[in-house]
This record gives structure tokens, C-alpha cells and sequence, in this order.
């Protein structure tokens, strides 16, 4: 029964809240400081001004046209009438020339025309009609000419009455229509307005006004619409309010919560704090207890109540720190970790290790909690510590004597085997240049032994030549198949000798930059074709390639001997170790780019590659696949100390792939640093 008067209640506050929702619909017409009102008033306001501004366009529009018709009808009169006009008047056929002038005030807007005849210099008036004014709107003055002589003139006028009279007509109707349809526009858009904003905003500041922050609390929903939609800018707002509302309470919830907690963390604290063996304080400004835990009566033998307003330092601190204590808190200098001797009520001396926290009201200290370790039996075991240190320190002199001695001995040791080291590198070095000089000469060999025996044929032809002018027998055709010989043998010996010079160019580049350490700028591709020339006796030994791909004026301020040996150590590395009895291609590719602020050197082979057992040591002294048979082992190492220490880049061997592959990276400048 108490649900059945709940619904019917219900019911007619439902039909209570639809009629005023009805009767609310025309709430934007009533005269209030309301919203509806400034919508209206902004709506009308630009409505008329836009009305207004529409008239006066058209206003403008139909003026020009009336204007343009009036001209128009001024120019037909020109094309039409002043020919006809002028015989006319020649023939003074006064009748025709009336008939003439009524057609004309026919035309459109015409007020008044006139004749006149010309005898001489002077005009005679002849006919007129219409109404003279002192001032006409639009008139013009035509000049009648017969066979080429004027024979009279004929002035016509027009009148804008007729056209102000009908723009204001139609400006009234247009403003009445205009006004009227914007008044019509404005209470739609109003009352549209209204239905889709206002009555929202109404509902949610009533919504809003009557709030209780309860879990109780039901949403806010807005009619004609979904609780959790989210069309448009509303209903994001009534979204947000329900969830500003759940969140409200959600919080008032949790800090209540937060409030039962911190009461059951405060009991936990005063637990803690109670049943703690630290001794715990809170000191007024004037260093003087306000608060202590059992901890403290335990360990000085006093009761709360004997250490309520007495001073800490009293208590805690012996008489020779009292002062300095002090002066420490009077400086509000931070107290952390400050061990503090105490005598407690029997006398014996115990030892605190103590930490203060200021809490500030303002600029000056509230209070300061101390917390006071006793760490008496630490400093007993410390004192035994130190007797124990006190007698190893004689073991450990004499032990540290022997280490002395034994680590000099290392040193000693390290130091010759770095010497060695460094002679064997330098013998690799000259090793290198040494086989540098033999395949030079080598190559040279030919190249000489050739300019000698053209030098030779030469030196016979000029004997021969000399014993003909002598017995005079030189015929024409000898002669011919002299200079014929004689210009073979001259680009023989000339291309020989160049092939040698180039050579021994070449080598002396190589050798003077690998027996220095000269810094200068210099052509990539230049030096890599200086050592290419020196290696070509060794090159020869396979049948392969050296594939180069760096550009022509790519240059480096380095170390150009150290680059010569590089490519010396891995094109030796190749032939020697890659290429020996391999039936494969026998390819060396070396590619030479600036990536970055690096200079990049690709260096790989087609050859067998290098085993796996050598490859993680391939740049370490002394690893080589040819142990007893004439390898040092020292090459890549020379390489990798080249990159490392001397240009300051980075060396890898790229493992995985076919042949041998290296990378190295090198920092790259083209000038000295300043």
C-alpha cells in the first residue's frame, strides 16, 4: 500500500514538473534579466543590423539600374533622334521637329527638352517641352548637324523623383518583410535555444543547488537524453558532474577512511615508540623534556615524571660537552649521527649515538625530536677491534715488505716484455719495408734491363749512321728506316723509364711515410695507389683484382706512413694467408667513405678467411695461422695499434661472412686542430 501512494505521488510530481516544463517554454518571452533576454536582444540586434545592411544593398542595386535605364534611354536619343532632328530643322519643318520631341518625352523619367536654332553665333530658342528647373538631376546637350554644319542644338533632362519616390517604397517594404521575418527568426531560434540549452542549464544548476554528497545520490539526467551519452557539449557536462559528484564522494569516503587509519597508525606509533629500546625526546625550544618513551627510564634509572621538564643536557651529555652542545643548537646546526656519552644513575658511562629533526613554526624552532641509540656495546667491541689491529699491524708490515719486493720483480719483468714486444713490432715494421725494397726492385729490373738495351740499339745506329756520312753513302730510304728505328726505340726507352721512375716514386712515398711519422693533409686514393704500385710484384702472385672505390679528392690531415702500412699488412695478409692454395676467386675489395664525422674503410677478400679458433684473437701479438713457417703474428696487431693509438678510431673483423672482412673507422679532419 506504502508503494502504491509512493507511485501515485511520484506519478503526479512527474505531471506537475511536465506542465511546468510546458509553461516554461515561453519563459524566454517574459521581460527579465535572464539569459533568453541577451540571446534575444544579440539575435536582434544582429538580425536589423543585417537587414539593414541588406537594404541598403539593394537600395544601391535598384538605383543604379534606375540611373542606367535613364542614361540609356539619353544615349538612344543620340542614335535615334539627332539625325532626323537636324533635317528637320534644316528644312524648319516645326511640326516634324514637335512630333520628334514628344517621342522623346515619352522616354523613361524624360522632364524636359529643348530646341534652338543656330543663325551664326547665336542661339535661338524654337520649341520646348516639359518643365524648366534651375537644376536638373541628369541632362545633356546634343549639337544638330546637317551636311556637316550645325544647324541647331537640343538640350534634354531627366528627372530622379519618379526613382526616389520608388526606392523609399521599396525600402519601407523591405525593412517592414525584414523586420518582421527577423523578429519570427529570433523568437524561433530563442525558444529552440531554450529547449536545447537553457532548460538543461536550468535542470543542472537545480541539480546542482540541491547536491548531497552521499552514495545515495542519484545520477543526473537530462530529458530527452541518455544518462552516459556523449553527443554533445551538455551532456559532457552532466557526464563530468555525475562523475565530479562519484569522485567527491569517493574522496569523502577514502579520507574518512585516511582518518581511521591515521588513528590506528597513531596507536601503532605510540606502540612502537613505547616498546622501543632507542630513546626517544621531544625538546621545547629551551632544550627542555616534554615527552620521553620507557626506553630513556631504563636506561637512566630515572622515571618519566624526573625527566619531565628537566634538560637534556642535564641528562644526556657529561660536562666537559655540555658547552658545545650548546652551541651547536643555539647555531641550529644539524645534529646527525653525533656520539654522546652519558653517566646514568650508577655511575657507569654508556655511549648514544644521536640524531635531531627541528620542526619549525615560522622562522624559529617548535620542538626537536631526539632519537638516541645506545651503542655501548658496539664501542666495547670496538675497543677489542682496535687491540686486535694493533697486533696484526706488525704482521702486515712484514707481509707488505715481501708483496713490495715481489710486485718490483713483476714490474721489472712486465717492462722487458713490453721492450721485446715493441723491438719485434719495429722488426715487422722493417720486415715489411724490406719486402717492399725487394719486390721494387724486382719490378724496376725489367723496366731497366729494356732502356738498356734500346740505349744499346740506339748507340749501334749512331755508329752506323757515322760510317755513312763518312763515306758518304746515305741514301733516302735508310734514312727513312733510321728515324723509323730511332723513334721506336725512343718511345720504348721513354715509356721504360717512366714505368721505373713511377716505380721508384711510388716506393720512396711508401718508405719515407712508413719510416716517419709525418702529419699532413693528403689524397686517400693517392696513397692507396702509391701501395697498390709498391705490392704489384706480390699482387701478380694471384690471379685476382684489387677493386678501390674512393673518390678522387676525398683528402685527411693524418699520418699518411700509417695508412700505407695498413693497407701493406692486410694486402700481404691476403696473398700470404687468404689466397695460398685457394682454387676460388681471388678478389680484394677496399672501400674507402666519410660517414659522418668518421672517415670508414671497408677492407674484404674473396679468400679462405680466418679460422674460428684465431678469429676472437686476431688482433692480439703473436696470433697467426702460420706458426713455424715464417709468420710473426704481428701484422693485424701493428694494424689494430695503428687504429687504436695512432689515428684514435676503431678496427673490427666482421665475422659471419664469406673471405675476410675488416672495418675500420677513424676520426675525420682536414686541417690540424688549433
Amino acid at each position: 500500500m506504502a508503494n502504491y501512494l509512493f507511485s501515485r505521488c511520484h506519478d503526479s510530481d512527474l505531471d506537475r514538473m511536465n506542465l511546468e516544463n510546458i509553461l516554461s517554454i515561453f519563459t524566454p518571452l517574459k521581460m527579465k534579466h535572464t539569459l533568453s533576454k541577451r540571446l534575444l536582444a544579440y539575435i536582434l540586434l544582429c538580425s536589423t543590423a543585417l537587414a539593414i545592411i541588406i537594404t541598403l544593398v539593394q537600395l544601391t542595386w535598384d538605383y543604379r539600374q534606375d540611373v542606367g535605364k535613364i542614361e540609356a534611354s539619353i544615349n538612344q536619343i543620340e542614335s535615334s533622334f539627332l539625325q532626323p532632328m537636324a533635317a528637320s530643322l534644316w528644312n524648319l519643318d516645326e511640326e516634324q521637329i514637335q512630333i520628334q520631341i514628344e517621342g522623346i518625352m515619352k522616354l523613361s523619367d524624360m522632364q524636359y527638352v529643348r530646341v534652338h536654332e543656330v543663325l551664326g553665333s547665336t542661339e535661338v530658342p524654337l520649341i520646348e517641352q516639359g518643365t524648366l528647373k534651375d537644376k536638373f538631376d541628369i541632362s545633356r546637350k546634343f549639337n544638330l548637324v546637317y551636311q556637316e554644319e550645325i544647324v541647331g542644338t537640343l538640350f534634354v533632362a531627366a528627372s530622379l523623383d519618379e526613382v526616389y519616390n520608388h526606392l523609399i517604397a521599396k525600402s519601407v517594404l523591405i525593412l517592414v518583410s525584414q523586420t518582421i521575418k527577423t523578429m519570427l527568426v529570433s523568437i524561433c531560434i530563442l525558444l529552440i535555444i531554450y529547449y536545447m540549452v537553457i532548460r538543461h542549464i536550468n535542470k543542472i544548476a537545480f541539480y546542482t543547488r540541491n547536491i548531497k554528497l552521499n552514495t545515495h545520490n542519484k545520477n543526473l539526467i537530462l530529458d530527452g537524453r541518455k544518462s552516459e551519452s556523449h553527443g554533445d557539449e551538455l551532456d559532457e557536462l552532466v557526464y563530468l558532474l555525475n562523475k565530479m559528484q562519484k569522485r567527491i564522494v569517493a574522496e569523502l569516503t577514502d579520507k574518512k577512511i585516511a582518518i581511521e587509519a591515521l588513528q590506528q597508525e597513531r596507536d601503532f606509533s605510540a606502540t612502537v615508540i613505547n616498546s622501543s629500546s632507542t630513546v626517544i625526546c621531544c625538546l621545547d625550544a629551551d632544550l627542555k623534556i616534554t615527552t620521553i618513551n620507557p626506553a630513556a627510564v631504563i636506561l637512566t634509572g630515572y622515571s618519566q615524571e624526573e625527566l619531565y621538564k628537566k634538560e637534556w643536557l642535564d641528562i644526556f651529555v657529561l660536562d666537559d660537552k655540555k658547552e658545545i652542545m650548546r652551541a651547536k643548537f643555539e647555531h641550529n646546526e644539524a645534529i646527525h649521527g653525533i656520539e654522546i656519552n652519558m653517566n646514568d644513575q650508577m655511575g657507569s658511562v654508556n655511549t648514544l649515538l644521536w640524531t635531531f629533526s627541528a620542526f619549525y613554526e615560522g622562522m624559529n624552532i617548535k620542538y626537536l625530536i631526539g632519537f638516541g641509540h645506545d651503542i655501548t656495546p658496539q664501542k666495547q667491541v670496538e675497543l677489542e677491534v682496535k687491540k686486535l689491529n694493533d697486533q696484526l699491524e706488525d704482521k702486515v708490515n712484514t707481509r707488505t715488505a715481501a708483496l713490495t719486493e715481489s710486485n718490483k720483480q713483476i714490474t721489472e719483468t712486465l717492462e722487458q716484455l713490453k721492450r721485446t714486444q715493441l723491438t719485434l713490432v719495429e722488426s715487422e715494421k722493417m720486415a715489411s719495408l724490406g719486402s717492399l725494397v725487394a719486390g721494387v726492385a724486382h719490378e724496376i729490373n725489367t723496366p731497366i734491363g729494356i732502356s738498356v738495351t734500346a740505349a744499346s740499339f740506339l748507340q749501334e745506329e749512331i755508329d752506323t749512321l757515322t760510317i755513312k756520312m763518312r763515306e758518304n753513302s746515305l741514301t733516302r730510304s735508310y734514312v727513312e728506316k733510321l728515324i723509323e728505328r730511332i723513334s721506336e726505340s725512343g718511345r720504348l726507352l721513354n715509356n721504360s723509364l717512366n714505368r721505373a721512375a713511377n716505380l721508384v716514386s711510388s716506393f720512396k712515398q711508401v718508405a719515407v711515410d712508413q719510416s716517419s711519422e709525418a702529419c699532413y693533409s693528403f689524397k686517400l686514393a693517392d696513397n692507396l695507389n702509391q701501395v697498390i704500385t709498391s705490392l704489384k710484384h706480390k699482387l701478380k702472385q694471384v690471379p685476382g683484382e684489387v677493386h678501390v672505390s674512393c673518390p678522387e679528392d676525398l683528402s685527411i690531415y693524418s699520418f699518411p706512413g700509417s695508412f700505407a702500412q695498413i693497407y701493406s699488412n692486410l694486402l700481404l695478409n691476403s696473398i700470404i694467408h687468404g689466397f695460398e692454395n685457394w682454387q676460388g676467386k681471388c678478389d680484394i675489395y677496399i672501400d674507402i667513405t666519410q660517414v659522418g664525422s668518421d672517415l670508414q674503410i671497408d677492407y674484404r677478400d674473396t679468400g679462405k678467411g680466418i679460422g674460428a679458433d684465431i678469429a676472437e684473437r686476431i688482433f692480439d701479438p703473436f696470433v697467426t695461422s702460420k706458426r713455424g713457417s715464417g709468420g710473426s703474428g704481428l701484422g693485424t696487431h701493428i694494424v689494430y695499434n695503428i687504429v687504436k693509438q695512432l689515428l684514435k678510431g676503431d678496427i673490427e673483423y666482421l665475422a659471419g661472412e664469406k673471405g675476410t672482412h675488416f672495418r675500420i673507422k677513424i676520426p675525420y679532419q682536414t686541417s690540424a686542430l688549433s
